[in-house]
């Protein structure tokens, strides 16, 4: 397995072509096994050893192809990740549209029960006050539903955006220094579509 917190994904240090094209060593023990199930076992050693620098791309190169889709994946699955973030939210809203309705029901109708209450007579005034209890209590564990739905759903929207915003900012990185791995590319930002 790796190693939990390797050195290279560090937060705040440069992406380079060096550190994009790195083989870690994970990596390449987890190579080795299944280029020998593949392959009948090898003789002599050296044959085994140039075979595998030939797999590990050369640390200098970059396909700029395969960047500019990695890069167009990347956007999308950020949009992807949007739209489904305006989903969650506007179905937050719908929710807490429909609990506060409920709620003035609710609040509506335990001002009726409430204006009953008092015209009725005095014999069924403690079982009134008995039942009236259990719809406060129930509101009240309603209520304290409700707020934890609330927070819950805030602290995931927060969450959400964070992880959305972080996302753009490593996005902006990348384009914004894609003209020192190939100058080709124009300096300055780069839009993503």
């Amino acid at each position: 397995m790796e190693e939990a917190n390797p050195t290279w994904l560090h937060p705040g240090m440069p992406i380079t072509i060096e550190r994009m094209m790195i083989v870690t060593e994970a990596q390449q023990s987890r190579r080795l096994p299944r280029r020998r199930q593949r392959n009948e076992p090898m003789e002599e050693e050296g044959l085994q050893e140039e075979e595998e620098q030939q797999h590990i791309p050369p640390h200098n190169t970059l396909d700029m192809t395969q960047m500019q889709e990695a890069i167009g994946r990347l956007s999308q699955q950020y949009m992807r990740i949007q739209e489904r973030q305006e989903e969650y939210h506007s179905q937050y809203m719908k929710n807490q549209q429909e609990q506060e309705e409920w709620q003035l029901r609710m609040m509506n109708k335990q001002s009726e029960f409430e204006s009953k209450f008092f015209v009725m007579q005095e014999e069924h005034a403690f079982q009134a006050h008995e039942s009236f209890g259990k719809l406060a209590q129930m509101q009240a564990e309603n209520m304290r539903a409700l707020k934890e739905f609330t927070t819950l759903q805030e602290a995931r929207y927060e969450v959400q955006a964070d992880y959305n915003i972080n996302s753009q900012i490593k996005l902006n990185y990348i384009g914004e220094h894609l003209h020192n791995m190939d100058p080709a590319f124009p300096k300055g930002k780069v839009r993503l579509k």
